[in-house]
């Protein structure tokens, strides 16, 4: 089969899509779906050609592996997530080119032949997009000009092979790997396009496969936009030495399903009955001591504020100093209310006392997260009301000690923990959204404070779970900037790890963690950390612990009989 060389053009990707047929399970179909939205051009089915003879034999049933015939059954019938349910898309692709092809076997690994390969090159493709056949290797690779892309749905680091999703939750790892790679001769170690670490879903593996699948949907189409732009981004490959992974056995299956069924116990307690209770802390020391110093924090670094009610708790502490005294703007949470709102605790440095919490900003709907911005001998409070999906700015009216809309910032955006700070020359404003709050990262910049903010063009700058949620101040040391964030990994709002920025422009974005905050062992509030901010020489911090709230019970019943039974409530 001989085709003509077409031009490539250079506003779109021109790719090919190894395939089973023009049936691809969901997530393979949304991926598709968002290259075609970004205008990437699909021009070639590469179809496994074995597909179209499988026939079901009795030698064929009696040769497979009975030592792992129960994952292979629990999958197919327990394990499937949605993300797997098939899609036919034989409308969508009518009029694209179908290529057949048989591999020839070699151990684990599949060759195409040098014929196919040859007629694959006459489409002058950009890449490749692996949703089918098995290992490959060989010439292949390199048919493509950016080669052929494939997902691994772990972390590559610890576990090569498969199956996804499954060795974390057997091995008790609180973080999943996603990738894109560009395969290399390397099972498990090509070049990597795009990567991000996910909460591994410890009580359900299909749960946790179900995220795996569906966060990277969108990447192809991501990583084909950076490549018009930047061609020559993604150059070094994974230098992986994880061991090599296989489908489970059927005695390792057994204890896996143990494993879940005790995970699933210590999730629906802490989901129904263990409420977090959080309380502001103050530390009598500069942000940088405390962010960056090599010892762990002691309790007797730290005065909790007093706790006014069983029902309540005070989080995510900001402030500004204003005459002598120390204003603590805190998420002011009633779990009687389901809502929270901004309060003001007022902390008298002379006479080292507390005010009572004053509810200070109050909205329709909750409101969390009360950072706050000073700039030009004015203070602002940026509250998160992701509820409300947007951003305002509230300004400070010093004669009234009150905080008033001053403006709108962004609209229709779910954000989740905004923060804002000047450096080098911009306003730059970070924030994770609702859908993916503890996980992917974005950066929005404005040159000026009231101005009009733009979208970082690498959004979400990052997919982390412990390290991409905002959690408090950034701040200048010795000529670097850092910034805090939380480590969800084991538990939410579980500890904070400061990042510093290697890189932070309009274009480019990077850092590496430096250090750890963790939970402040024998004090009160031990169970978790996740904000530190800066106030002049002191540092303000928040500390988790868990309590049988029965408002709480009674809301996360609520909650559930809304999602599962809407038409009833």
């Amino acid at each position: 089969m001989v085709h003509e060389t077409k031009e490539i053009k250079t506003s779109s990707l021109r790719y090919a899509v190894m395939c089973n047929g023009t049936v691809f399970q969901k997530w393979q179909a949304d991926a598709l779906k968002e290259l075609k939205a970004h205008g990437h051009e699909l021009v070639l089915l590469i179809k496994d050609a074995r597909h179209e003879r499988v026939v079901k034999t009795r030698s064929r049933l009696l040769a497979k592996d009975w030592r792992t015939s129960l994952f292979l059954f629990l999958e197919k019938r327990f394990f499937t997530p949605d993300a797997k349910g098939l899609v036919n898309l034989g409308d969508d692709l009518k009029g694209i080119d179908t290529l057949p092809c048989s591999v020839e076997k070699k151990g684990y690994s599949e060759y195409f032949r040098e014929e196919e390969i040859e007629a694959i090159k006459t489409y002058s493709l950009d890449f490749v997009l692996r949703f089918g056949f098995n290992i490959i290797r060989g010439k292949i690779l390199d048919a493509a000009r950016f080669g052929v892309w494939s997902f691994h749905h772990d972390d590559e680091l610890k576990y090569r092979g498969g199956p996804a999703g499954f060795w974390e939750i057997f091995h008790k790892d609180p973080v999943n790997g996603v990738l894109l790679q560009r395969l290399t001769h390397k099972l498990d170690g090509g070049v990597i396009l795009k990567k991000g670490y996910l909460k591994t879903v410890s009580h359900s593996y299909r749960g946790n496969v179900q995220q795996l699948l569906s966060v990277g949907s969108s990447w192809p189409a991501w990583v084909a936009d950076e490549i018009l732009q930047y061609p020559s981004d993604f150059v070094s490959p994974s230098e992986t030495i994880a061991p090599v992974y296989k489908i489970p056995g059927n005695w390792l299956v057994i204890r896996f399903l143990f494993k879940i069924l005790r995970n699933r116990v210590n999730f629906y307690y802490k989901e129904f009955l263990a409420a977090e209770v959080w309380n502001v802390g103050l530390i009598r020391k500069p942000i940088h001591e405390v962010a960056l110093g090599p010892d762990k924090l002691k309790k007797s670094d730290i005065t909790w504020l007093r706790q006014f009610a069983r029902t309540k708790y005070l989080a995510d502490p900001s402030g500004f100093l204003e005459n002598g005294k120390l204003h603590i703007m805190v998420e002011d949470y009633s779990y009687r209310r389901e809502k929270a709102n901004i309060s003001e605790i007022i902390w008298d440095i002379k006479r080292d006392s507390f005010s009572v919490p004053i509810r200070i900003i109050e909205g329709d709907k909750h409101l969390s997260y009360p950072y706050i911005v000073e700039h030009q001998r004015m203070v602002y409070c940026i509250p998160e009301a992701f509820r409300s999906s947007n951003i305002t700015l509230y300004r400070r009216n010093f004669s009234e000690e009150a905080f008033i809309e001053d403006r709108l910032m962004l609209d229709k955006i779910e954000a989740v923990d905004p923060t804002l700070f000047f450096h080098e020359g911009y306003w730059w404003l970070f924030f994770t959204v609702k859908q993916y709050s503890t996980t992917h990262l974005y950066i929005y910049y404005s040159n000026d404070l009231k101005g009009e903010y733009k979208p970082h063009r690498r959004n979400p700058v990052k997919i982390d779970i412990r390290s991409s949620r905002p959690a408090g101040t950034p701040f200048i040391f010795e000529g670097q900037l850092y910034r805090p964030a939380q480590d969800c990994s084991v538990t939410y709002g579980g500890r904070v790890v400061i990042n510093q920025v290697i890189r932070l422009t309009k274009d480019e974005f990077d850092e590496k963690i430096v250090n750890v905050i963790d939970a402040v062992q024998g004090s009160p509030f031990n169970k978790g950390l996740h904000t530190i901010s800066q106030v002049g020489d002191y540092t303000l911090i928040d500390g988790k612990r868990y309590r049988i709230n029965r408002f709480f019970f009674m809301s996360q019943i609520r909650e559930k009989l809304d999602k599962y039974y809407p038409e009833n409530v």
